[in-house]
């Protein structure tokens, strides 16, 4: 019984560290998890204007590619907006490159909230491309931007 409610227990801490989010179309991977710290067990993000996001997106490859890119949008009622991305090779931010087939790995970036973004509610739409620029992961995830 002690197992049982350990098991448990571990379980549930877990599963309240991710941020709830929805696959949007992965096509050559999985995504296993996608965190941002401050958001986590929250169904909404609040990313603070002038401040600094982070995003985390843990995910195994069912593909071999040299290189992956990441890219963003904001979805504004169902229109995604390119969202600048500082340092799109997904290689310089602690993806393994060349990716192998099965390989699990963890891409970690930052992005500004500029000051100039309008409060608003929305969709970050997360891809990361191959080297060919097919789809490999695809996260979707609600975020509110706040002065």
């Amino acid at each position: 019984m002690e197992c049982i409610t350990i098991a448990l227990v571990i379980l549930c801490a877990s599963t309240a560290s991710a941020l709830k989010w929805t696959d949007c179309g992965s096509a050559d991977a999985t995504i296993q998890d996608v965190r941002v710290p401050g958001c986590e067990g929250s169904d909404v993000c609040t990313f603070k204007k002038g401040t600094v996001a982070s995003v985390s997106v843990r995910f195994q490859s069912h593909v071999y590619t040299k290189t992956a890119r990441v890219k963003m949008y904001g979805v504004i009622a169902g229109v995604p907006l390119p969202f600048p991305v500082d340092h799109p090779n997904a290689c310089t931010s602690g993806v393994n490159c060349p990716i192998a087939v099965n390989a699990v790995n963890t891409y970690q970036g930052t992005f500004p909230v500029k000051t100039s973004y309008p409060s608003i509610s929305l969709d970050v739409k997360w891809e990361l491309v191959d080297d060919s620029g097919k789809l490999l992961t695809c996260a979707l995830f609600p975020v509110t931007i706040s002065s």
